[in-house]
């Protein structure tokens, strides 16, 4: 599949991948949680994505050594970006709707490129920055037409907040999982402080990295379950065979196949660019809740449509506008 393309390139291609399966997930994940509640949607998505990887990375043999450094920052992302981050992002979406939490959480991008100058050593030049505003821009146009009726189901406060802390948690969690994974030149705080450097680095595979991930978060949340006797609870909420189908196939498009694309598309991109193309997830839901759910496609979605995908050819090509 990225046979012949550049590593960047390559990294540009699992960013929208990645933003194509969270288009999906959004969809799925959104209806489960408004089925039998985010909390317990949250655990079975993260046990079954950890079956998925266990299975995935035995059939293609990518288990392997990594540094005790490397699988601490890997679990830390882990329980920063799918345990606390998720069940953030997941409570946002019950009570604000996919639409309007897909918009709080184009936070994302800004948070990343923020955070990953001092902790990992990396820069966006004034290229990229364009592509990654005109691309936000485009997101935000689209998100931010008129919902509809009941849309908000809660406190639109707490919804915000919740949507907020989601996508500083996801940010936090690309950020620690680019230097778990293993930079080719690792460099800034984050990488100092875990003692990684060139000499003892080793590259990780991203789906063994995304299993490690899982496996943190999962033991979080479930071991937090399990302690306030809410184990039986959740078990429970599989006999709601709608919403398990619901977290299954968001399982796969998101923690599965989503999160491992994301992983590679941090490890072979700069974190910024590749954190602002998964942001254009809300743009993709456009063709699906038309043909699924026979809504029409207003000209604003295709005006914010374009402007999205003209930031993120932007963001592709770069490198080679800035050498005009």
């Amino acid at each position: 599949m990225f046979a012949g393309m550049s590593t960047d390139a390559q990294g540009v291609a699992a960013a929208f991948g990645t933003a194509a399966c969270w288009s999906m997930t959004a969809l799925f994940f959104s209806a489960a949680s408004r089925r039998i509640g985010q909390f317990h949607v949250n655990q079975i998505r993260l046990v079954q994505a950890c079956v998925m990887l266990a299975i995935a990375c035995a059939v293609l043999g990518v288990y392997s050594y990594a540094p005790t450094a490397q699988i601490v920052l890997l679990a830390l992302s882990g329980l920063v970006g799918l345990a606390l981050g998720d069940a953030a992002l997941f409570l946002c979406l019950q009570i604000v709707g996919p639409r309007r939490g897909s918009l709080i959480m184009a936070l994302s991008p800004g948070f990343a490129a923020l955070l990953m100058v001092p902790l990992l050593g990396e820069a966006l030049g004034w290229v990229g920055i364009a592509g990654m505003l005109i691309t936000l821009s485009g997101v935000m146009w689209v998100v931010l037409e008129r919902g509809q009726p009941g849309e908000i189901q809660g406190s639109l406060l707490l919804g915000v907040g919740m949507g907020v802390l989601g996508a500083l948690g996801q940010a936090g969690g690309l950020i620690l999982s680019k230097a778990g994974l293993g930079m080719a030149n690792p460099a800034g705080l984050l990488n100092s402080l875990s003692g990684i450097e060139a000499t003892n680095v080793v590259t990780v595979s991203p789906l063994y990295g995304t299993l490690i991930r899982m496996l943190a978060g999962t033991v979080l949340l479930v071991g937090y379950c399990a302690s306030v006797g809410r184990l039986k609870e959740t078990i429970g909420k599989l006999k709601d065979r709608k919403a398990l189908g619901q977290t299954t196939a968001g399982a796969v498009f998101g923690p599965f196949v989503g999160v491992t694309l994301s992983l590679a598309a941090v490890a072979w991109t700069n974190t910024a660019v590749a954190a602002t193309i998964m942001a254009i997830s809300p743009v993709l839901v456009i063709p699906i809740v038309r043909v699924v759910y026979k809504q029409p496609v207003t000209w604003r979605a295709v005006v914010g449509a374009l402007i999205a995908f003209g930031g993120v050819a932007i963001l592709t090509f770069r490198l080679q506008i800035a050498a005009l």
